[in-house]
């Protein structure tokens, strides 16, 4: 009996003791949800509770900040600082409010003290490169931009928007970009359409590199085309094209559409199948095929290529084409009209019900300041009541030549 009662003392202590590690944690976590309660409730803790948690003292500063009152801000950034010198939100806040004060040279200390910090985390790279532009320090801001054109792609259209406006230009930007972000640069530039920067940036490209891959070339080449930069464009396709290729670009239709830069773009129609053909060109391996369902009135330019060409200089387009039971009174053809201009503006004949294969052509004479002209398929809209066109038509071996060059 002396034994159990013993054995019965133990347990009862165990358990008491048990109760009371249980209480005390109970305790502790009950004070911890109250703090970190007050602490997102922006609800301010006590001098002691607050030891604990300096983030709570970040709060307040914050707080602080956006009341305006400076002072109070930086005096609770340090005093988190000093709860715990890796909480980088505080460093943070401390520059902000030394700015915001006008206390730049105690801005830049601070800046200094935790830049190798930031060097490798890229949490706070946004927040370091508008520190950097608040204080006009270049080595600060340039460094920052490139980190997040290289890792933070959310950041880098609104970094490139800063840096522009830190330097005054985007071309005085391109120096302070490293050749391992000209790509991403140059897209932000495209985006943000400053064709003469873009056009800078490639020309260093294409001396130093790196090499821009084919979309990139292409959607640069578009873009100069859209802005109205001929000549600029028709440098990029020469970098992309051989110097010395056709002046038509896949002229016997043998790859699917670029839809973009000088290469063909197919426009798409409900009524009208569009399709590269295999195997009934009379020429190479394969056509352009255009099926009219007879379900509408069919009035627009079907397929067309942007085309450069020189100035004051003639040229001759041959093609060949066929159809087979295109029905109404109007017809396919084939035109030319100059880039944005309104000469030159020649067609052909159009073409109607069934025509065997048959060589084409049209001459006509870019004038100056030409720099491009566009080539394009259409049919015109019917004005007769039977006028809901179907048929088909078939397309292949386009050549443009300068007149009095040998032809192609």
């Amino acid at each position: 009996m002396e034994v159990f009662d013993g054995e019965s003392e133990l347990v009862l202590l165990v358990r008491k003791l048990l109760a009371i590690v249980l209480l005390v944690l109970s305790s502790c976590l009950l004070w911890y949800s109250i703090c970190t309660y007050k602490i997102y409730g922006h609800l301010s803790l006590g001098e002691f509770s607050a030891q604990f948690f300096p983030k709570a003292r970040i709060s307040e500063g914050n707080s602080r900040y956006l009341a305006l009152d400076y002072p109070g801000a930086a005096e609770f950034y340090r005093k988190a600082v000093f709860s715990s010198p890796c909480f980088l939100d505080a460093w943070i806040g401390l520059v902000r409010t030394f700015i915001a004060e006008g206390k730049l040279d105690e801005s830049r200390k601070i800046l200094k003290i935790i830049a190798p910090t930031l060097t490798s985390i890229s949490t706070w790279k946004w927040q370091e490169l508008l520190i950097a532009y608040d204080l006009s320090d270049e080595h600060y801001f340039e460094q920052s931009l490139n980190y997040i054109l290289s890792y933070l792609p959310n950041r880098l259209k609104d970094a490139c928007i800063e840096a522009s406006r830190f330097w005054g230009d985007w071309e005085v930007v391109i120096p302070h970009i490293l050749p391992c972000n000209r790509q991403p640069f140059l897209n932000i530039l495209v985006d943000q359409k400053q064709p003469e920067a873009a056009f800078a940036l490639f020309k260093i490209i294409e001396n130093d590199g790196p090499r821009l891959k084919e979309e990139d070339q292409l959607q640069l080449c578009d873009f100069l085309i859209s802005s109205d930069r001929l000549k600029e464009a028709k440098t990029v396709w020469r970098h992309l094209r051989k110097v010395d290729a056709p002046l038509i670009d896949d002229g016997s239709f043998e790859k699917a559409p670029l839809n973009t830069a000088f290469g063909w773009r197919f426009r798409d129609n409900p009524d009208v199948l569009l399709e590269r053909e295999t195997g009934s060109s009379c020429s190479g391996s394969s056509c352009l095929h255009v099926h009219f369902k007879g379900a509408t009135n069919v009035g627009c330019d079907l397929v067309h290529q942007v085309v450069p060409v020189k100035p004051d200089t003639s040229y001759c387009l041959s093609f060949l084409r066929r159809s087979s039971n295109l029905t109404t009174d109007s017809g396919v053809f084939l035109a030319v009209k100059g880039f944005n201009r309104d000469k030159p503006s020649v067609a052909s004949e159009p073409v109607l019900g069934n025509s065997p294969w048959k060589e084409e052509k049209i001459e006509f004479t870019a004038p100056a300041g030409c720099e491009a002209v566009v080539l394009y398929v259409r049919r015109n809209e019917s004005l007769k009541m039977d006028n809901k066109i179907s048929g088909d038509y078939w397309l292949c071996s386009l050549q443009l030549r300068a007149l009095g060059s040998p032809a192609e």
